[in-house]
């Protein structure tokens, strides 16, 4: 029997990155290890439901209400990144103070840190305690073999692609720079090295979990020392639950399965825009609204039923094709049942998960201010056309075999006992 140890988990309540993060601490839990879960009050139920404990911010994460949006990335510009700024810098000096109060509390073998939780790195790091940045989507950083994350592109192995992506390369420090000296603030104050980029924090980290599958991603090519792909957790949300029936399953009508971000992305119009389009179909459409959407009041036509949530693993089973904003959780659920997608990315990861959909021809990459008719026209091509579903099919055996593997867990197990 291997000893059972100790790891504190370290994350917010941001939508796409609560199943990863808190599936992956469950996993633990359910070998015996002691897990706590320091995050924000809204989670406290999800943090209890797994049988981890429950510890909670008391400054600046003291949300009781998930939908209230902490982002508002929407705002985002070019040389603007709200959800760097909110999230990973301004609150960082208390993010990094309450994680150490938690490790002063309680021994602790792994530190395992939410990717936007920069101070409990920080805290970590000065306590030297091992630490773990959980990365639950594609890789982001530029590195050999790829440009930039968060443009959509993908590797260009041509002279002029490598030039692209050294130059958008020297650009994204120069954004992501900006935030330095506040970060080395921080660092400063736990009486650490003072970093000369941002991106460093990560490459420092003992490990660097990756939660999806290496087959779907652009990696670095060599990745990281310390990066590990684990393959994706395909857990549903908590708060999504339905038991009902939706239509006769003799209906011969196509089903398409519609979910935008569960968090607020400023999402209404296109959603509108996506229940016009689908309005003069022949197929049967589920809307899922998410908690950011379900107050909100749609015209729905009859061949859509609008719920505020439904658990992916109950009604993709039975769907034809997904309609997204291409967040990675659902962008990894859809592609795990073999379905197709329209992808209409608003921000964060999405952009660059709806190119990678796209580059292995598993579904179409639309703006999220695309015309109906064009979502229209997406939605029958995905529907009509085999080779979508059977790209997506494809990635289907790969991203099964990586969530299947518990890579993760046995990474965190072998770290803790180093």
């Amino acid at each position: 029997m291997k000893p059972k140890r100790s790891f504190l988990f370290v994350t917010w309540e941001g939508g796409g990155n609560v199943p990863p993060v808190l599936g992956l601490a469950s996993r633990l839990v359910k070998r015996g290890h002691r897990v706590r879960v320091l995050t924000e009050p809204c989670l406290k139920e999800s943090v209890c439901a797994i049988g981890a404990e429950f510890i909670v911010f008391k400054t600046y994460f003291t949300r009781t209400d998930p939908t209230i949006d902490l982002i508002q990335d929407w705002k985002a510009t070019p040389f603007t990144i709200p959800t760097i700024s909110n999230i990973m810098i301004r609150p960082a000096m208390d993010v990094a103070k309450e994680t150490q109060d938690a490790l002063r509390n309680e021994p602790t073998d792994v530190v395992v840190a939410d990717l936007m939780m920069l101070g409990s790195l920080v805290a970590a790091e000065a306590m030297g305690i091992k630490r773990v940045a959980l990365f639950h989507m594609p890789e982001y950083l530029p590195g050999p073999g790829r440009p930039p994350g968060g443009m959509g592109l993908l590797p260009a192995p041509s002279h002029m692609g490598r030039l692209r992506d050294k130059l958008l390369t020297i650009l994204f420090y120069q954004v992501m720079n900006r935030y330095l000296p506040p970060l080395n603030r921080v660092r400063e104050a736990f009486s650490l090295p003072l970093l000369k980029s941002v991106d460093k924090i990560y490459h420092q980290a003992d490990i660097r979990l990756m939660q999806t599958s290496k087959a779907f991603d652009a990696p670095i090519t060599p990745a990281p020392a310390n990066v590990r792909y684990v393959g994706p957790i395909l857990d549903d949300p908590a708060w999504s639950d339905f038991d009902g029936n939706l239509w006769s399953e003799s209906d011969p009508r196509p089903f398409v399965v519609v979910g935008l971000s569960s968090t607020f992305q400023n999402q209404r119009a296109t959603l509108e825009r996506i229940v016009g389009a689908v309005s003069t179909m022949d197929i049967r459409c589920l809307v899922t609204l998410g908690p950011a959407m379900a107050r909100e009041t749609f015209q729905i036509p009859e061949n859509i039923i609008a719920l505020p949530a439904v658990p992916h693993s109950k009604v993709f089973p039975h769907a034809d094709a997904v309609v997204t904003h291409a967040g990675h959780g659902t962008v990894m659920r859809a592609l795990a049942h073999g379905l197709p997608l329209v992808c209409l990315p608003m921000g964060r990861d999405q952009i660059d998960n709806a190119a990678l959909v796209a580059h292995h021809g598993a579904g179409l990459k639309l703006s999220p201010k695309a015309r109906p008719n064009q979502i229209n026209k997406a939605i029958s091509r995905v529907l009509e056309d085999p080779e979508f579903t059977v790209n997506a099919q494809s990635l289907q055996t790969d991203i099964l075999q990586d969530a299947e593997s518990d890579l993760a867990v046995s990474q965190l197990e072998h770290l803790s006992e180093s």
